[in-house]
């Protein structure tokens, strides 16, 4: 009476067991990543391991050399001057010499910019604002799309776990139609039906299967790590979900004033205003103190050995120049205006999406609990009519089960990626996951194996 039971629980161990090996096959550096791996250990791996937080380091490193460029601008300088001379003397002079060869050293330093050096300093200072905000936006992104491939994993599983099972199932009456029609109980019809959806259901497990390869694979790009397909991850303990989330207007202020991209679009916008007083300053004088030492071949009383002074270098004709310089500068402050003005009204929209976000996600996974509840109680049902023999195997009743869990992991995912973002968004980290004061999770329900659980 048990033969449809065990043949689906064979089959659908043997199939594991193909699984796990080809995964093995094909990931031969997982060694190298934790088994299993946690979120927080992902997290730790992969902290910055990706090109985009890279060149996000490199920006940094390049606005600091601009910075200090921009001092140097302004330092003492020390130069040799040499100079190779021959002239030809007046016949009347008393001078019967061709060589006027000359050696000078002269070291200066500016004094007085009038307003272009502190306008240089301001604009490269922010420029590292700038920079340093662009880092900490990059890290957000890569922090959370880490997040999002980690959970991809858990959920590929859990689809795959379904499918199987379905497949198990489907294969089992199959071949006990299949036996029946043998013995003249079942038809063609009944079992040709049969067999095509247990062929769809083995093309849906297929696909299943490969989503976990895939979900392996971007996660393992994601922790810098290529070459290593994790094996086994484990869904975090995820509490604090059930708290209603803020209102918009009560969060916007934070947003608007910490979110890294929103303090980049600040600092450029500061960088712009300084280059533009930088480039309005080229029409105003630089006050310099200049020392000079000299020797020359030729000797004239007018000509001194030594000598310093007070330089001022006052611009009366510059052109075009200063005039285009102000205009791209001005141009450059529009559009760094116009940048701060979009990127604080899509955060205005992102805060709004994520709270709606929130709302739906909670009452999903708030029906996923119930259905997971309803789920065990009709598996245990399930169980013990099997045991009393009164039905020869457990049904959809384990795949109905696995589909619940699938639903609560999708949920719950879901909500602590918008946690995540939203926390990120107002300057506080992504993870580890404080969306409530206590972090009580609200709601019932059983979960899946999670970290800490202790099997």
């Amino acid at each position: 009476m048990g033969r449809g039971l065990r043949g689906g629980a064979g089959i659908g161990i043997a199939l594991l067991a193909v699984a796990a090996a080809a995964a093995a096959a094909q990931a031969p550096d997982a060694a190298e990543l934790p088994e299993p791996l946690t979120l927080e250990r992902a997290m730790a791996i992969g902290a910055d391991a990706h090109p985009e937080v890279a060149a996000a380091l490199a920006g940094v490193e390049r606005a600091r050399a601009g910075l200090l460029a921009a001092g140097a601008a302004s330092d003492a300088y020390a130069e040799l001057r040499a100079r190779l001379r021959w002239y030809e003397p007046d016949p009347s002079a008393d001078d019967d010499g061709h060589d006027d060869h000359g050696l000078a050293l002269v070291v200066g330093k500016p004094l007085h910019e009038f307003g272009r050096r502190r306008a240089r300093l301001e604009a490269a200072a922010a420029r590292v604002r700038a920079a340093e905000a662009r880092l900490a936006a990059a890290r957000l992104r890569h922090r959370l799309a880490l997040m999002r491939a980690f959970f991809d994993v858990v959920l590929a599983d859990l689809a795959y776990a379904r499918d199987n099972e379905d497949m198990a199932v489907a294969y089992v009456r199959f071949d006990r139609l299949r036996d029946r029609r043998r013995e003249g109980q079942a038809s063609d019809l009944e079992v040709l039906e049969a067999e095509a959806r247990y062929q769809a259901v083995r093309v849906r497990r297929y696909r299943s299967d490969g989503r976990r390869r895939l979900a392996r694979a971007r996660l393992a790009e994601r922790l810098g790590r290529p070459e290593a397909l994790p094996g086994e991850v484990v869904m975090p303990r995820l509490r604090g979900l059930g708290r209603r989330p803020p209102e918009p207007e009560a969060l916007l202020e934070a947003v608007l004033e910490r979110a890294p991209t929103a303090r980049a679009a600040r600092a450029a916008l500061a960088a712009a205003r300084a280059q533009l007083a930088e480039a309005a300053a080229g029409r105003r004088p630089v006050l310099s103190a200049e020392l000079e030492a000299q020797a020359s071949t030729r000797s004239f009383r007018s000509r001194d050995r030594a000598r310093a002074g007070l330089v001022l270098e006052l611009p009366l004709f510059t052109g075009r120049r200063v005039r285009a310089a102000v205009a791209a500068a001005t141009a450059a402050v529009a559009e760094a205006e116009a940048g701060l003005a979009l990127e604080r009204s899509r955060l205005r929209q992102r805060v709004r999406e994520l709270v709606e976000r929130i709302a739906v996600l909670r009452a999903r996974r708030d029906e996923a609990l119930v259905q997971l509840d309803y789920r065990e109680l009709y598996l245990d049902r399930a169980r013990t009519l099997y045991q009393m023999e009164v039905q020869t195997d457990l049904g959809d009743a384990m795949v109905r089960w696995s589909e619940a869990r699938l639903r609560r992991a999708e949920a719950e995912s879901g909500l602590a990626l918008a946690w995540a973002e939203l926390n990120g968004l107002r300057g506080l980290p992504p993870w580890p996951l404080r969306p409530g004061g206590s972090g009580a999770d609200e709601g019932g329900g059983k979960r899946p194996k999670e970290e800490g659980d202790g099997g």
